[in-house]
């Protein structure tokens, strides 16, 4: 994606990042996914309920790459850092639950 100016006021800049990711979303077609904004960075939560943790791991993939990040898995976790529209994106789930 290339990037796009982000308005200077904080709640349209906040607008502008919401309507990314949410079109990203769409476009995903993942339905469940968490979706939070602040600071203008974009997060996104792909729940562990949503399914078993290789599915998850590939929705972190297809989202990573349709922000220009890489998938990167740490004990516990597969990450993803990108950015979508001049905002900075970050993927996340679970892959193994702490007891």
């Amino acid at each position: 994606m290339t990037a796009a100016l982000i308005p200077a006021r904080p709640l349209a800049a906040q607008a502008h990042a919401l309507r990314a990711a949410a079109a990203l979303i769409e476009r995903a077609g993942v339905p469940g996914l968490h979706l939070t904004i602040y600071q203008g960075r974009i997060t996104i939560q792909v729940p562990s309920d949503l399914a078993g943790p290789d599915a998850r791991a590939a929705v972190v993939a297809l989202l990573a790459t349709a922000t220009g990040g890489h998938p990167a898995a740490s004990p516990g976790w597969v990450t993803a850092d990108g950015d979508l529209a001049g905002h900075p994106v970050h993927v996340f789930t679970v892959i193994r639950e702490t007891p």
